[in-house]
């Protein structure tokens, strides 16, 4: 299947204890190929699409981590803990690309994270009590793999609201 060319980044901020910051989203997921609604209002980590200013994801995720929570961090401390290349169902049955996404831990940052104008209020939530219920279907499983240390690539294909997403794994290195 043809790999999604937009690339986009999410950032967790996790506190010296563990906890995990998540703010609501006040905008859906969208881009040139459609939306997905049903984000609006989940929680998230930060993150946003690589814009030709960035040089690698790396520099796109701190860029919308301080456009989004105000957080001041070094691309270094960044640790890459899972791809996802997420696709799209289409009305004819078949899927579209939509977004290769790079998921990273952040330990080290400058600043506390605030509300902005793309995301609520931040929380920070003990791993155990983190709201899985209210996430994206995709993001509560893909949250729990990364939490419990398990670092891949994946293909995941949208089905819709509520509904479980079809989750591979591929046999490409992180």
């Amino acid at each position: 299947m043809e790999k999604p060319t937009v690339k986009a980044s999410v950032v967790l901020l996790v506190d010296k204890d563990g906890r995990v910051c998540l703010a609501r989203k006040k905008q859906p997921i969208h881009h040139e190929n459609g939306e997905i609604s049903y984000s609006l209002g989940t929680y998230n980590g930060y993150g946003g699409k690589m814009e030709e200013s960035d040089s690698t994801i790396f520099d796109t995720a701190i860029r919308e981590l301080q456009d989004e929570a105000d957080v001041f961090a070094s691309k270094e401390d960044l640790k890459l803990v899972a791809r996802v290349y997420f696709y799209l169902k289409k009305e004819d049955g078949s899927f579209e690309p939509f977004m290769d996404v790079s998921f990273f831990f952040l330990r080290t940052w400058y600043s506390d994270p605030k509300e902005g104008s793309e995301m609520g209020p931040p929380r920070f939530f003990e791993q155990v009590d983190i709201p899985y219920d209210e996430m994206m279907p995709a993001d509560s499983i893909f949250f729990k793999k990364m939490f419990a240390g398990e670092r891949s690539v994946y293909e995941v294909k949208l089905l819709g609201k509520k509904v479980e997403p079809e989750v591979k794994v591929l046999d490409e290195i992180l």
